[in-house]
């Protein structure tokens, strides 16, 4: 019986707060951790639990990751404050080695961690305070977080680009970038709902960060100048109402608010897709767009400094807050879908991502004794 798998085994404690649930729960860190964490456990070297939200959390266990559930709560436009307080109390009573905060809203209470004497990771995913639906209460407490980030022993940027902004905040020695990573998608379940005829397609949650109004715009001058021209499918959560109402007068027959799907349905929804484009004002190193990679879409990127740093030719890129550009962008990706197609070898593996991650854990929180290492149970677990 392998060290992860042993019931005995005291192998310290890595304690996970920030990721809503796994696995298929929607979202940018529930995508990474349900990548990621199971193979940390399959090292050997750690024990893994993850605390998320009760209704997104249906097993015990998740490929070696043990899984408590939190209360759901709706204060100050989250649902996470008392999540994030209870995990509080449940972390005095696991005493993790090391705490492992899956964005930054979670860190707000980085430094009771540290009064536990926990060793600290914090998971820089994006810059949320930037993200309009957040009120000044919503951004101090993100910019709260971020203060504290100069305390925490890791910190984890997705991109180079959100490294640069905490070093232009004075926050460096402690930074290091590891990006998410390509995957193989899993095989469309059966029955599998994909839209008929020719689309393209965007996949996320339906929010102003995602600029979903700027792009329907856009498409919509593209698709006035041209016969036949593909639907537009927008993948992903409509739960912030009030942005989903005012995209209402927006639609036409020809886009499609397609809503939330689950991740074993996405391999046919890219692999149907004409052009796959990301509009986000604000983002980290994108999970979809790397989904959108891997099933080997024609990419078309707002040129944000994070999706800049995915390294694309110039003509993938468009200003997002242009409709003109975003129509000239897919006219040229429609025209010659050839020329906007990446090469997913580029780009990180997760067995690479957790490699990575755990160097830093041995480097905060040395193991005691020696242990060969298993790169082997790495690739079996993934």
């Amino acid at each position: 019986m392998s060290a992860a798998a042993d019931p005995k085994n005291d192998a310290p404690l890595i304690f996970v707060v920030g990721a809503r649930g796994v696995p298929d729960v929607e979202g940018g860190a529930e995508k990474n951790a349900e990548m990621l964490f199971p193979l940390v456990a399959a090292s050997g070297d750690y024990r893994v639990t993850l605390v998320g939200l009760a209704d997104n959390i249906t097993s015990d266990t998740f490929k070696g990751v043990k899984l408590l559930k939190a209360p759901r709560s709706n204060i100050m436009k989250t649902d996470k404050v008392l999540y994030y307080v209870a995990a509080i109390f449940m972390a005095l009573r696991l005493k993790p080695r090391i705490v492992h905060f899956q964005g930054l809203g979670s860190a707000i209470f980085l430094w009771v961690y540290k009064l536990m004497g926990a060793k600290t990771v914090v998971r820089y995913g994006s810059a949320d305070y930037l993200v309009g639906k957040w009120g000044a209460l919503g951004k101090l407490g993100f910019l709260l977080s971020e203060y504290q980030l100069r305390f925490a022993d890791a910190v984890i940027a997705v991109t180079p680009a959100l490294a640069q902004r905490l070093e232009r905040r004075g926050i460096k020695g402690n930074v290091h970038v590891i990006a998410n990573a390509v995957d193989p998608l899993p095989d469309a379940a059966a029955g599998a709902d994909i839209p008929a005829g020719d689309y393209v397609l965007t996949v996320g949650r339906v929010t102003a960060q995602k600029n979903v109004d700027n792009l329907i715009r856009g498409y919509e001058i593209f698709a006035r100048g041209v016969a036949n021209p593909p639907r537009l499918v927008v993948a992903g959560g409509l739960d912030e109402t009030g942005y989903v109402e005012g995209l209402q007068s927006l639609l036409t027959e020809r886009t499609v608010l397609a809503g939330k799907f689950a991740r074993s349905a996405m391999a046919p929804l890219y692999g149907g897709s004409k052009v796959y484009i990301n509009a986000s004002l604000h983002e980290g190193s994108s999970n979809a767009v790397l989904e959108a990679i891997s099933a080997g879409c024609a990419i078309l990127l707002s040129d944000i400094p994070e999706n800049k740093d995915f390294g694309l030719p110039a003509h993938c890129y468009f200003d997002p807050y242009s409709p003109d550009a975003i129509a000239d962008a897919l006219k040229r990706a429609l025209e010659d879908p050839s020329a906007f197609v990446a090469d997913p070898r580029r780009y990180l593996t997760w067995s690479a991502v957790a490699e990575r991650t755990l160097d830093i854990y041995r480097h905060i929180a040395p193991l005691k004794g020696s242990r060969m290492e298993r790169a082997d149970a790495l690739v079996s677990a993934s």
